[in-house]
């Protein structure tokens, strides 16, 4: 009896190392975000690629919104691209220079 209770208490700790070494190692939950918060702020744009890139981001006809473009992309074999306009500013009113992002903000122009 005293080695049937010797082999379940191995077999047990045998199981919880296994699961320990097979997990998968917890990951940080609080990421750090700037005030202005993600790119998915702003006006984004959405083009078609040009056929001729040669692996340099080239685009060619522009859509109003990315379903449009997603549906365009899906015939032509293309891919496309979401564009947004950002510009970068200082505030140097406090002891330590503060960098963040603003939305450039312009009608939209065609492009070439």
């Amino acid at each position: 009896m005293k080695g049937e209770l010797t082999a379940t208490a191995e077999s047990t700790s045998d199981v919880k190392t296994a699961l320990e070494t097979t997990s998968q190692p917890r990951a940080r939950k609080g990421k750090r975000r700037s005030a202005q918060g993600s790119s998915s702020n702003g006006p984004m744009r959405f083009f078609l690629s040009k056929s001729d890139s040669n692996g340099v981001p080239s685009v060619d006809r522009e859509f109003d919104s990315e379903p449009e473009a997603i549906v365009e992309s899906l015939k032509t074999g293309k891919s496309y691209f979401v564009i947004s306009e950002w510009k970068g500013l200082a505030d140097l009113s406090k002891k330590v220079p503060l960098i963040r992002k603003e939305c450039v903000t312009n009608k939209k122009t065609n492009a070439t």
